[in-house]
């Protein structure tokens, strides 16, 4: 299969889970989203997003799923905020998720990999949170699209499941079930919904697992310079949230910032 054909499976894939979505957790975050004080951050989005300061900047939030989260960034106060994400009915839920809210945030229905050179150089920051890396086909492209994305000093902010736990299936626990360095996407189908595990979504889709090293890597070779890497005992995943009670576990997330330099 090439790239897109990946990307579209996903795509499918993702429109059915929103439809699954907007019969369940969705009709509660209608209500919620409302609040002026509404905030999807937990206590590291919170102080990293302090430290990032919010106020006035533009961000760009890649794979942004209903924007849930970009809208809290826009509450919080930043300014131009545009969320973006392959599946075009969580695009429709963010937009009507934002007309709920009254904020003005802007959602564009489309691969990461195709934004033109229209949004180069547009934000200063770059938002990317739980699960967006192990749909992307390409990392080192992604890296690439982000560099472009952002002013000089503009920041990438990335929060997500740690890479380790793709050696793992959780219902079997810390029993080796794939290779740390696996090159081959996981292909699953017929799976439970991860928000809502009473339904079942049919479409194939494709994971790629990443080493937290071509992670890193990548951020470097594209002039993104670490200012923090922090790793955790937290799940991000809604998945892997069992191993939160072992005596000896591995890490379950992190966050990373990079800071442009080229």
């Amino acid at each position: 299969m090439e790239p897109n054909d990946y990307i579209e499976a996903n795509r499918i894939m993702w429109n059915e889970t929103a439809d699954v979505h907007a019969l369940g957790y969705v009709t509660e975050l209608q209500k919620a989203i409302q609040a002026p004080n509404f905030s999807t951050f937990d206590e590291v989005e919170k102080r990293l997003f302090a430290q990032i300061e919010l106020s006035g900047k533009a961000v760009i939030q890649l794979g942004c799923n209903n924007g849930r989260e970009l809208i809290s960034v826009k509450k919080a106060g930043a300014g131009r905020c545009v969320g973006i994400d392959v599946s075009d009915k969580f695009i429709a839920q963010g937009r009507q998720l934002a007309g709920l809210a009254h904020v003005a945030v802007e959602f564009v229905r489309s691969s990461v990999y195709d934004l033109g050179p229209e949004w180069e150089g547009q934000f200063d920051l770059v938002y990317v949170t739980i699960g967006v890396l192990g749909w992307l086909p390409d990392l080192d492209g992604f890296f690439g699209v982000v560099s472009r994305l952002l002013r000089r000093d503009g920041q990438l902010f990335l929060y997500d499941m740690h890479p380790i736990l793709n050696m793992f299936e959780v219902d079997k626990g810390l029993v080796v079930e794939a290779s740390y360095f696996q090159r081959e996407p996981f292909v699953d189908g017929e799976e439970p919904d991860y928000m809502n595990p009473t339904q079942v979504v049919k479409a194939v889709s494709y994971w790629f697992p990443h080493t937290l090293s071509e992670i890193i890597g990548g951020c470097l070779k594209h002039g993104l310079q670490l200012t923090h890497f922090e790793e955790y005992e937290h799940d991000l995943s809604m998945v892997y949230a069992a191993f939160e009670q072992l005596a000896k576990k591995p890490p379950l997330s992190y966050s990373l910032v990079a800071r442009k330099t080229l």
